[in-house]
């Protein structure tokens, strides 16, 4: 029987080409799409269906064999962080891609750089070819579109301009007043106008509770503790239990961080308040968002239902601003951040000597051998007494008195101001009157010089003249206009006082919230010794008032005599 031997030539061309056919059945033709939220607006034109149905039948028309489709229905085309993108990449790096082919170079990015970098440098050594349809770009032609980079930067063009357009609706609407962002932790989107914020209740109960805490000289921590004790739902626990949010992957829900509690504590949200634009993006291509200067964001007044009213609120940001941090040994008191030297004027500084807790000067404590200052030393315990007898008179006065308290506020800061309040708008109306005066003379000295009456050297003297009397005149105006303003705050001050005040009916023990509720600050003066007994002054700065001189029992009930018989002269 004969037998054909195969030679080896026959051989390994059957082993070739049976390894050819195989890796061309590995191997993948790309069918990338791509569609952002942006893009959808433009129409069906850009639908993933329809950039699908182009792709295939140019494929099968053209002979590029296993087509696969990569697609990223979502994603915008600024940068290439897609996962279907990745997925094409790492199929193309195993070498299992030979082709891409996209609609046009939209679809495959609108970063004319990197757009450039992968069809000029990264595919073609990876020996892959790539052809956007609609651009007429081949890599593997001659007849390529030579202008495919001035189309590159017209597609990063694109999504520029629209993110300006963007940016522009987002800022006419936050200017509005429209919540631009999620509601915070204690309001929920209106169902029916999903720009506007209703009050959750649940919710504002807990943000009363951390604010009230707060007023009680409890620190974050302390409130964190408080919360988690009592079993209070983390801000994304609770909405996660009413089905508005995403679990955290790990997390008690418990467990509040105290940079939750401090942002609570710190948003101007809960007094009502919109604050727009608190960050940006670093540009249109990055996802980076850098915070705001305060100075250049939007405050809209009035914009929901405050939680917090405002005098808490401004209480608690002077609680903040003076946090009663312990000091090396642990000591902390309620006094922390309010006392301040009647001398000059630094803080003082807690302490524990012999058994006893007592505030001295910092300036003192830092400079004692330069004697820049004094102890103005004094006992926690006494500064308790003293303080707490002040309150006792204090609130007992307004109890009794209110109406001669708020004639006598009003008169001392109001009568001594009234004339000079006078003078400054008579002074006001003449600056103005001078600014009109000064610009009629420009226009007169303007004209002779253009008539050739008044040389250019005159022209430019007078000029200057005017222009620099102006700024100084506008100047004044805008001093005097924020006098005047600030005077027309003193009662509005006395009435709040006068809210505070009457949530008490009485002060039997001095406690952190009755503190901040009544006292801004106190300085305390340095001990002096009279007729053999030391004795020590401190004044006390109440909210919104300063300091309040109390009178007499006798002088008050003259007082109110007087008030009783001015009101009826007048009423007679």
């Amino acid at each position: 029987m004969w037998y054909t031997v195969p030679t080896l030539h026959n051989t390994v061309s059957a082993v070739g080409k049976e390894s050819f056919m195989k890796r061309q059945q590995e191997e993948f033709t790309a069918l990338y799409c791509r569609l952002s939220q942006d893009d959808g607006r433009e129409g069906e034109s850009n639908s993933i269906v329809n950039q699908k149905e182009y792709l295939m039948k140019y494929a099968k028309e053209h002979g590029f064999p296993n087509p696969k489709f990569y697609v990223d229905d979502g994603y915008t085309g600024t940068n290439f962080d897609r996962p279907s993108f990745k997925e094409m990449s790492s199929d193309i790096e195993k070498g299992l891609v030979k082709t891409v082919i996209v609609k046009d170079l939209s679809r495959f990015g609108r970063n004319y750089i990197e757009v450039g970098s992968y069809s000029e440098i990264i595919y073609p050594e990876a020996g892959v070819r790539f052809i956007a349809i609609m651009d007429n770009v081949d890599t593997g032609s001659l007849e390529s579109n030579e202008f495919a980079a001035f189309t590159n930067l017209f597609n990063e063009w694109y999504p520029k301009s629209t993110s300006k357009k963007v940016k522009e609706v987002k800022k006419a609407k936050g200017l509005a007043g429209e919540h631009l962002g999620a509601p915070p932790y204690g309001y929920l989107r209106n169902p029916d106008d999903k720009t506007r914020w209703l009050v959750d209740e649940e919710a504002a109960a807990v943000v009363r509770r951390i604010f009230s805490l707060c007023m009680q000289g409890k620190g974050v921590s302390a409130i964190a503790t408080a919360l988690w004790e009592d079993k209070v739902l983390t801000p994304s626990a609770y909405k996660v239990s009413k089905g508005i949010g995403v679990a955290k992957k790990s997390g008690h829900p418990y467990n509040w961080e105290t940079s939750v509690i401090a942002s609570i504590l710190e948003n101007v949200a809960y007094i009502g308040v919109t604050e727009s634009f608190k960050s940006t993006r670093l540009g249109f291509k990055s996802r980076k968002r850098i915070p705001t200067a305060k100075d250049r964001r939007t405050y809209i007044e009035d914009a929901h239902t405050p939680i917090i009213d405002r005098d808490m609120w401004e209480k608690v940001q002077m609680i903040r601003a003076n946090k009663r941090r312990p000091t090396k040994s642990g000591l902390t008191s309620i006094f922390s951040g309010l006392l301040y030297c009647a001398d000059c004027g630094a803080k003082l500084s807690l302490a524990t000597a012999n058994g006893y807790t007592h505030f001295r000067c910092s300036m003192y404590k830092r400079t004692s051998r330069a004697k820049e200052c004094t102890q103005h030393y004094i006992r926690e315990d006494a500064l308790k007494q003293l303080v707490l007898k002040q309150l006792q008179q204090f609130l007992s006065y307004l109890q009794q008195f209110e109406r001669v308290f708020i004639r006598r506020q009003i008169d001392a800061t109001l009568a001594e101001r009234r004339y000079k309040l006078s003078a400054k708008q008579k002074q006001i109306e003449k600056d103005e009157k001078r600014i009109k005066e000064l610009d009629r003379l420009f226009r007169k000295i303007y004209e002779d010089n253009v008539n050739g009456k008044l040389n250019d050297e005159r022209f430019y003297k007078l000029s200057d003249g005017y222009e620099a009397e102006q700024e100084q005149l506008k100047q004044e105006i805008e001093d005097l206009t924020a006098e005047v303003s600030e005077a027309d705050t003193e009662a509005t001050n006395v009435a709040r006082l006068i809210a505070v005040t009457r949530k008490y009916t009485r002060i039997d023990e001095l406690t952190p919230e009755v503190l901040n509720a009544f006292v801004d600050k106190i300085v305390v003066h340095e001990r002096e010794k009279k007729d053999g007994k030391r004795t020590q002054k401190i004044d006390i700065y109440y909210s919104y008032v300063g300091i309040v001189d109390i009178p007499t029992d006798e002088e008050m009930r003259e007082m109110e005599r007087e008030y009783m018989q001015r009101t009826t002269s007048q009423t007679a």
